[in-house]
């Protein structure tokens, strides 16, 4: 542990990093020009908290990076009056050549960097947008978990060579009855094939109960005229208008349509050397949830805007269909931002 409390002057700001694991964290506090403390600490706010309150009195900033840590304790500093930056990982500056990596130089990184303002900070949604964007959250998981599900019984079934004609979109009830008439010859086996469809029942009402759930909190009145407007778009109901809402919140924290569309990974990658710029794929940073369901609805939108159709057409003969309807997202994405800033519905015909 080191303690020097001799370079920090009244009016100093402290700068604290703190490099977050399950069970300990690693705490570095430093002004501009030198290192007050450096120790690992039990991974518990009360903890964390006893290291800055070495501190009171001076103006703290506390830094951590973002991820399965959520913004809990994004709060607790903020209620204890620290100001506090949740940087994204995959944005923190790296040094060339160093591949020591240890919590102690990652917490001493952090404090520096954020002494020098050198680091990126992610939006933290309020408690509140949190609890309901989980709802969409929890929607989406219990989904991803059917599939798999899904997934097994076809495996159990193709590892027996049992033929049984497939839908080629959702599972209807009929195909879902003919899966409970297959029968094995053992009853080991019968008796744990029907768990997998008990599983597939389970997980098919749970949706359906965080579906409602979704459709209620979209009638609320924070919600529902958004919602509203975001459906005049053809190809666009009431769930992906929510997963837009609520992944989003507030769109007019975005200055400029470009900084929304680089927050969803809608940017195209670019390579420059020397006087050749050359585009490349889209970043695929940030939401990867929200790009998937942009295009699908772009999908739908090109067959039913004429001017987004032409606009699609015009970018697959150059680039080809995926670039195409990569460019029809980001337009559609662009275009529901200005939508919710002006309060207008949908207009077909202008492809923005």
């Amino acid at each position: 542990m080191r303690d020097f409390h001799a370079n920090l002057q009244p009016t100093s700001t402290v700068y604290v990093g703190v490099d977050l694991h399950r069970r300990r964290w690693h705490v570095t506090a430093r002004t501009a020009e030198a290192e007050l403390f450096s120790a690992s600490i039990d991974g518990t706010w009360d903890a964390l908290r006893r290291v800055l309150d070495r501190y009171r009195g001076h103006h703290l900033e506390v830094v951590y990076e973002a991820g399965y840590f959520g913004y809990w304790l994004h709060d607790r500093l903020a209620e204890y009056g620290a100001s506090c930056v949740v940087t994204p990982p995959s944005l923190f500056p790296q040094e060339a050549g160093n591949r020591v990596k240890t919590d102690r130089l990652d917490s001493r990184k952090l404090a520096r960097l954020l002494a020098k303002g050198m680091l990126k900070r992610v939006w933290v949604p309020s408690p509140q947008e949190r609890e309901h964007r989980q709802v969409i959250r929890r929607r989406r998981q219990l989904i991803r978990d059917r599939v798999r599900t899904q997934n097994r019984v076809k495996s159990e079934l193709r590892f027996y060579g049992i033929e049984l004609p497939e839908p080629a979109g959702p599972w209807t009830k009929t195909y879902v009855e003919n899966l409970r008439r297959v029968r094995f010859p053992s009853r080991w086996m019968q008796e744990s094939f029907t768990r997998l469809l008990e599983q597939y029942d389970f997980l098919s009402e749970q949706i359906g109960w965080q579906t409602r759930l979704l459709r209620e909190l979209a009638q609320t009145e924070i919600y529902r005229e958004r919602v509203r407007i975001l459906c005049s778009v053809p190809g666009v109901g009431l769930i992906a208008a929510m997963e837009l809402l609520l992944e989003l919140q507030d769109v007019a924290r975005f200055r400029r349509a470009d900084e929304l569309a680089a927050y969803v990974g809608l940017t195209p990658s670019q390579h420059t050397s020397a006087d050749k710029v050359r585009m490349g794929r889209i970043t695929k940073v940030g939401k990867g949830s929200l790009r998937a369901m942009l295009v699908e609805a772009s999908w739908l939108l090109i067959r039913k805007d004429a001017a987004m159709r032409q606009t699609y057409e015009r970018i697959k003969l150059r680039s080809g269909g995926k670039r195409a309807i990569v460019a029809v997202a980001r337009r559609l994405l662009l275009r529901t931002r200005r939508m919710l800033l002006d309060g207008r519905e949908y207009t077909p015909g202008f492809a923005g």
